[in-house]
């Protein structure tokens, strides 16, 4: 290598040393492992950018240093605070309709005609951080008796508790006015005609709407009919359960 061309490796040496700068960078909102990858990637060859606590460590030139301080402070923003509520709507619907004769007289005839309507359902709510999970779940632990015949003829019987819960897990991220929702539900409950039977609902789905406005995320019809004819009898009965499953998101703010 000549002696000019030692000198001017040195040169440049010296003028990047001189160019380069190094500055301390401290985080408010957001960790120093969420920005750094960004930093890197801005930066590329022309810097260097480490982590060290909640804050970045940034080595370039000055003009680089402030591109780079200045993209940080839009990311670097407190998450916005949620509310997310679930509404869980449930009809259900029963009907029994026909005739019976007791007798060989027509007025011996009994006409049969009754249903029944309820609503079932609820509202659940939890405040939550913009690209967080959260997690509401509620329910309580309920005994449950199995009765087995044994080889004696006699019968054993055994309880156990089974937990019947209802909620959800949720993680919402928010950009602009639109929500992008992951979320699971569960709504457990005991059967009205079995007590040892658990009926069980769940959804597991990734949707988006707009903030403030329901999204709708299952919905359940189910219709049943059962018919027994006799020479004396007739009879029918008719049920019908329908469920929707909706959610919102308001900013709070």
């Amino acid at each position: 290598m000549s002696l000019r061309t030692l000198l001017t490796t040195l040169l440049l040496g010296c003028s990047f040393s001189v160019m380069a700068a190094t500055e301390i960078v401290p985080l408010n909102y957001r960790t120093s492992a969420d920005m750094l990858p960004m930093a890197q990637d801005f930066l590329g060859k022309d810097g260097q950018v480490s982590a060290y606590g909640n804050q970045l460590i940034i080595k370039a030139e000055p003009d680089k240093i402030q591109e780079l301080k200045a993209l940080i402070s839009q990311l670097d923003t407190a998450p916005k605070r949620l509310l997310i509520t679930v509404d869980t709507n449930e009809n259900n619907g029963r009907g029994d309709e026909g005739y019976a004769v007791n007798g060989a007289q027509p007025n011996q005839t009994r006409i049969i005609s009754r249903s029944t309507t309820s609503r079932e359902g609820g509202v659940q709510q939890v405040q939550a951080t913009d690209g967080m999970p959260a997690l509401i779940q509620v329910g309580q632990s309920v005994p449950i008796t199995n009765v087995q015949s044994d080889s004696y003829g006699g019968y054993n019987s055994q309880t156990q508790y089974r937990n019947v819960t209802q909620g959800f897990y949720v993680t919402a991220s928010v950009t602009g006015d639109i929500v992008h929702l992951a979320i699971s539900t569960n709504r457990d409950r005991m059967s009205q005609e079995r007590p040892d039977v658990v009926n069980v609902q769940s959804t597991d789905t990734t949707v988006s709407g707009r903030l403030g406005e329901w999204i709708t995320l299952a919905g359940v019809n189910r219709q049943t009919q059962a018919d027994k004819q006799g020479l004396t009898r007739s009879y029918s009965t008719q049920g019908r359960d329908d469920m929707t499953l909706r959610v919102k998101v308001d900013a709070l703010d």
